[in-house]
């Protein structure tokens, strides 16, 4: 999606402008991580007035969580491994989105909880659970689950740098530690 001239803004059509605010959201988010776009460079892609981003989402963060329900949004690969590593690499290039913070969240509101669980579920575990399944390994879901928490884990206690030895080291080496418990967690040990 192109960019807006700056201060070029669309007529009120509050569909297209929603549209807008999800196409240019998407483009920043997967460019740059949720942490490092901000509400005004969105509007200004959108061609919109970034003030819409709380009317339509409730926020940045409500618009984040839209963008990954969307349709034709970059899948995880297929295999488990890749998966893992993936959403590992993710977390150490983009930052911490919404998303792993809510789901360690114990204080989330029921729809919040929802929300995340569906997607998730959708992007997830859902993929992840049919590879593992197709593979004959039993409870492919739970599986599934314990992958994306333990990247999550993992994810969230580097970036916080809690656990210094763990925070410093550098990812090539943490991933090759957790290769054994990867396995495992694929029914491959």
């Amino acid at each position: 999606m192109a960019r807006a001239p700056r201060g070029a803004r669309r007529p009120h059509d509050a569909q297209a402008s929603r549209q807008a605010l999800l196409g240019a959201a998407s483009t920043l988010f997967d460019a740059r991580g949720y942490d490092a776009t901000t509400v005004r460079e969105i509007g200004d892609r959108a061609g919109v007035d970034a003030a819409l981003i709380a009317r339509y989402f409730g926020g940045k963060e409500g618009l984040y969580l839209a963008t990954l329900e969307q349709e034709g949004r970059p899948q995880l690969p297929g295999d488990p491994k890749e998966a893992f590593v993936t959403m590992v690499s993710r977390g150490e290039e983009q930052g911490i989105g919404p998303v792993p913070l809510g789901m360690v969240n114990p204080n989330l509101t029921d729809e919040m909880r929802t929300q995340l669980r569906e997607i998730t579920r959708a992007r997830v575990v859902v993929p992840l659970a049919t590879e593992l399944a197709k593979r004959g390994i039993s409870d492919a879901e739970l599986r599934a689950e314990l992958l994306l928490a333990t990247a999550i884990g993992v994810t969230l206690t580097r970036a916080s740098g809690t656990l210094p030895l763990l925070a410093n080291a550098p990812l090539d080496q943490v991933l090759e530690i957790l290769d054994a418990v990867v396995e495992a967690l694929q029914g491959q040990t």
